[in-house]
């Protein structure tokens, strides 16, 4: 897992991401104060392009994109619960991952059981 550690308490922000690949994911997350919540904005990847995604808690919050992709994007918080306040992923009690192919296909092996 690939952790996207440059998240500030910007509340607009715009990343690339180097995956393990070498392919660069453009990706540019947003807080809404009123929604208590992060969400991407924009992900593009290639010819894909994601947008209004709430970011949560999550193994895979692009598990049903798996076809399409070649890799995942994971969140974990401290004290079990959403990424709800700006600091978040600045203080780090928010973490997010991006997951490579081979760990989004074993998430999917221990889902199948």
């Amino acid at each position: 897992m690939l952790e996207i550690r440059n998240i500030t308490t910007d509340p607009l922000q715009e990343h690339s991401i180097v995956l393990p690949s070498g392919e660069i994911l453009e990706v540019t997350f947003y807080f809404m104060p009123m929604q208590y919540g992060w969400f991407i904005n924009n992900m593009v990847f290639n010819d894909f392009t994601l947008n209004g995604v709430r970011i949560t808690n999550n193994p895979n919050m692009l598990r049903q994109f798996k076809n399409q992709l070649p890799f995942g994007l994971a969140c974990f918080s401290k004290e079990n619960r959403e990424p709800s306040f700006l600091e978040d992923f600045a203080s780090r009690a928010s973490r997010l991952y991006v997951l490579t192919q081979a760990e989004v296909l074993q998430y999917e092996a221990y889902l199948d059981g």
